[in-house]
């Protein structure tokens, strides 16, 4: 039996919301699903399961629509989808009176049930969420009735407030295969048979890394699992180092370069580390205009030379301060701040 698992898809998200290409994010998310539909269309896989957050809120009535007609475009592809968080069903939801496609069972009960899927000889577990925050650990002691099925856990969670595990229990439960939603950057275990499958589309810029689903191919004495990627962009990191001869203009070209080379269309986290001369400043402004640039860390210091500027100030102030804060590392960004600004007040004074 082949299946895709997957999940975290948060149709209607726009990540980035304050950048310019945050619409196209948003499209983006909607055609990478599309995509993945019409993959399954030309590539048939018996199952498909999708752990939770389909929606990233609520959803309208014509979403459900748009994907209740993809889902008829794979009529011989059993789809089993629960809710997350960020997709619980509540009061008024319109997944709770919605009529799917014959080939599509959305779970929409708030304790375990069985789905029986006869011609696949498969059983998938699973439940949805009423609320936005479920603490119990619902998940860890749910066991199978049927050893002589495929038995396949579909569940949402793993921290405090979301269902949290116990993976050891969740390894010794019985289950063919564990597929679960909500952590975003996807793992397999060891043996196969715990899988979170992580976004579909990375969401936030801490999804660093490859995104997609996992494929897999399973009977009651074997189960092949891996990780696709699928996502059409990718979060990654640059690590710049400077030098105390860097200028905003080299370190503009310098980034413009490994943007270049390592993908224009990914979006990039940047670490600016090293010693620098103590008047450079990084225009950050200037850099995020490089290219799909969501956060920019300056972690470098001023290369003062402390042991001179203490000889040539032992009899002031700034001689004092250095003393005081350069005994305790915990007070390096206070010694390198402090440092400046006595620095400055001094040049002012001349």
């Amino acid at each position: 039996m082949r299946f895709i698992h997957t999940g975290d898809i948060h149709l209607g998200a726009t990540p980035e919301g304050d950048k310019a290409w945050a619409g196209e994010r948003g499209e983006e998310i909607w055609a990478t699903f599309e995509r993945l539909i019409k993959r399954i269309k030309i590539d048939p896989v018996d199952l498909l399961l999708i752990a939770g957050d389909l929606f990233n809120r609520q959803p309208l009535l014509k979403e459900l629509k748009e994907v209740n007609y993809l889902f008829s475009t794979i009529p011989d592809t059993k789809v089993v989808i629960i809710a997350g968080n960020h997709d619980y069903i509540k009061t008024g939801s319109f997944y709770n009176e919605f009529q799917w496609e014959d080939n599509v069972t959305f779970i929409l009960d708030d304790e375990i049930k069985r789905v029986d899927l006869d011609k696949l000889n498969v059983t998938v577990y699973g439940m949805s969420y009423h609320t936005r925050e479920i603490r119990d650990a619902l998940l860890d002691r749910v066991r199978p009735v049927d050893d002589s099925r495929i038995n396949i856990l579909l569940g949402h969670g793993g921290d405090e407030k979301h269902i949290p595990i116990n993976k050891r229990l969740m390894s010794i439960s019985g289950f063919d295969y564990i597929a679960m939603g909500h952590i975003h950057k996807p793992e397999v275990d060891e043996y196969n048979r715990f899988g979170y499958c992580g976004a579909l589309e990375p969401i936030d810029k801490g999804d660093i890394g490859n995104r997609g689903y996992i494929y897999g191919e399973i009977t009651k004495d074997r189960l092949d699992v891996e990780l696709v990627p699928f996502a059409k962009r990718t979060y990654k990191v640059i690590k710049y180092e400077l030098d105390e001869d860097i200028t905003n203009l080299k370190l503009r070209h310098d980034i413009e370069d490994i943007i270049e080379d390592r993908g224009v269309d990914d979006m990039y986290r940047i670490v600016i580390k090293g010693f620098r001369d103590p008047d450079f400043t990084v225009d950050k402004i200037a850099l995020m205009d490089v290219g799909n640039i969501v956060d920019i860390k300056d972690k470098s210091e001023p290369d003062y030379d402390f042991d001179q500027l203490m000889i040539d100030n032992k009899d002031n102030i700034l001689g004092m301060f250095i003393r005081e804060f350069s005994v305790d590392e915990k007070d390096k960004k206070a010694l390198y701040y402090g440092t400046k600004a006595l620095m400055d007040a001094v040049e002012e004074k001349r």
